[in-house]
């Protein structure tokens, strides 16, 4: 769910940075406040917003074993920025990859507040804070951002997109104290970190009795639209007085941060994440082991040196072949 940003009600004497003004600057299509990850010496203030429709693509990330994203498409949909200080520089986060989205999985490391922070951890992570930031936000947007049940639906020649449903009708407000009324808008990642499988490659014409290639079993991709989980979200209303309309919020268990909420009367609603980034766990967190120590090796056995009398005896016969050869033709020459 994302909404447009409404005119700056900041005064300050100097310039204002706020996401509004992010939004001319970039001239970004549309943007929202993501929300704040919280750092042990500084705090990330991040903004969310879609790709423009003419974008200089700049230095594609590295390329690995599972294919990237495209822009505006699964992980890589939206374009984040962050800061420290609202009112300061806002800087745009790399494009995140597969391998950064499977290691951010195995890790956990809290945020500094720098970019450009090595991330020392083990596993090792393939880049500096910047990108695990940016592969973290992903997971937080693919688990966290609801929407209420009807108001999206799946099109037909793109089973992955999302579109508004044409008539839509708002359920009543008591429906939202059911998960079953919230939906997912995101599709889920995969084990492979994508929200897609890699697209197959076309394979060559090759022979009937050539090794057929053993293709792994893939797990089955997660749709958007699919009803959140009881067990990982808690659900609450709660009626202001004087407004005459009643908030329904729906807080994650999973990501401790993540709200959602939404106010049915006026059908809208809103998602936001403060937090430190992580996802809760059902027990403490425990560093992989490192890998077995590798055995030593076998002892090498070195070849036993061949007598020098066999080695010229052996030479000795391709020689006397040789020569023969040669004799022969020339008689053959002298004949002739």
């Amino acid at each position: 769910m994302r909404r447009r940003a409404s005119g700056c009600r900041r005064r300050r004497r100097t310039a204002c940075t706020c996401p509004c003004k992010l939004q001319q600057d970039k001239q970004l299509t549309t943007i929202r406040f993501f929300g704040k990850i919280l750092g042990t010496t500084k705090d990330y203030f991040v903004a969310e917003a879609t790709y423009p429709a003419a974008e200089d693509e700049g230095e594609p990330p590295p390329a690995g074993a599972v294919p990237i994203e495209e822009k505006g498409s699964g992980c890589n949909m939206f374009v984040y920025y962050a800061t420290n200080d609202p009112s300061g520089e806002w800087t745009e986060l790399p494009m995140v990859t597969p391998e950064q989205l499977v290691a951010s999985t195995m890790i956990r490391k809290l945020f500094t507040g720098d970019l450009n922070a090595p991330v020392r951890a083990y596993p090792p992570f393939p880049g500096k804070e910047k990108e695990y930031l940016r592969a973290q936000i992903a997971r937080i947007t693919s688990a966290t951002v609801l929407c209420p049940k009807g108001k999206f639906s799946i099109g037909e020649d793109e089973p992955n997109k999302v579109q508004p449903t044409e008539e839509y009708v708002p359920l009543p407000p008591s429906a939202f104290l059911t998960p079953s009324s919230w939906c997912h808008y995101h599709m889920g990642i995969l084990g492979i970190g994508r929200t897609t499988h890699p697209p197959k490659e076309e394979e060559e014409e090759a022979d009937e009795d050539a090794p057929k290639k053993e293709v792994p079993v893939l797990e089955p991709e997660v749709a958007p639209l699919t009803p959140i989980s009881a067990d990982l979200w808690s659900l609450t209303a709660s009626s202001h007085m004087g407004a005459g309309c009643t908030v329904h919020m729906a807080r994650s268990l999973r990501w401790p941060g993540a709200y959602c909420a939404m106010v049915m009367k006026e059908d809208k609603s809103s998602n936001l994440y403060i937090g430190y980034g992580h996802e809760m766990l059902s027990s403490p967190y425990t560093m992989p082991p490192p890998p077995p120590v590798q055995s030593e090796p076998d002892d090498v056995i070195e070849q036993v040196d061949t007598p020098l009398k066999e080695e010229n005896d052996a030479l000795l016969v391709i020689k006397r072949k040789e020569l023969a050869e040669a004799a022969a033709a020339e008689a053959e020459a002298a004949e002739e």
